[in-house]
């Protein structure tokens, strides 16, 4: 069977066109959700407690992602998370000149906040806590941390703003919650023609520096450009 299909040239080029033709943003979300499962799959091994945290949560597809993923691998034993979600809902916004990038326009990537509500709503069914925080990153989470939110403990975060001061913002604000087994999910991370001085990338840098007692490893690769890391020393130990 395998030297047929060595010898079979018309179907390796169909399924060349096939995966071709796949739209690259397509492929990038269907990668963005096996991560996510993968990372709730950790959890579950090493028994990581605490809440998902997202920031850049657009329509909510990858809340629900962490919803269902999460529901999977659960047990009855297991305790409940709350899943958040922060976006402005309107959209790009440059706060600082050196985020600017030809492909993220401002106004871009717009949901309505309403709109999205009802789709958690719909989809949660009350099977779990979740909580939208609407507003843009630099008025939300600027000189706050995740205990003023009542969460002490991180499990999985996803860093979808794609902009690399939200990005710092983000990751200022976990900082108190994260512990030691916490996966973050850092999207876009090649961006800024892969540049580890501008956008999440650059973002993530700077947070090492700024806590070097943490320590990160590189625990999975997605989509285009995507990477996720594990807290593997320093923080707080699980409890």
């Amino acid at each position: 069977m395998l030297e047929l299909a060595r010898r079979a040239h018309w179907l390796q080029t169909l399924i060349v066109r096939l995966i071709t033709a796949l739209p690259p943003p397509i492929e990038h979300n269907i990668e963005k959700t096996r991560a996510i499962k993968k990372a709730f799959y950790f959890a579950f091994l090493e028994q990581i407690e605490g809440d998902y945290l997202e920031f850049g949560t657009y329509e909510g597809t990858s809340l629900i992602a962490a919803f269902e993923s999460d529901k999977k691998f659960r047990t009855a034993g297991t305790p409940p998370r709350t899943f958040w979600g922060f976006d402005s809902f309107e959209g790009f916004k440059y706060f600082d000149s050196q985020d600017r990038h030809p492909f993220f326009k401002e106004g871009e990537f717009a949901s309505g906040y309403e709109q999205t509500q009802r789709r958690i709503a719909k989809h949660f069914k009350d099977r779990a806590k979740w909580q939208l925080v609407k507003g843009y990153f630099e008025d939300t989470l600027q000189h706050k941390t995740a205990s003023e939110f009542e969460i002490d403990k991180i499990s999985v975060a996803l860093i979808d703003c794609d902009l690399g001061t939200p990005a710092l913002l983000a990751l200022n604000f976990m900082a108190p919650a994260l512990q030691n087994g916490t996966i973050l999910i850092l999207d876009d991370f090649f961006a800024y023609g892969g540049s580890q001085k501008s956008g999440v990338a650059g973002a993530f840098l700077q947070f090492q520096r700024q806590h070097q007692h943490l320590v990160f490893r590189r625990i999975l690769d997605y989509g285009h450009g995507g990477q996720g890391f594990v807290v593997a020393g320093g923080a707080q130990e699980k409890r």
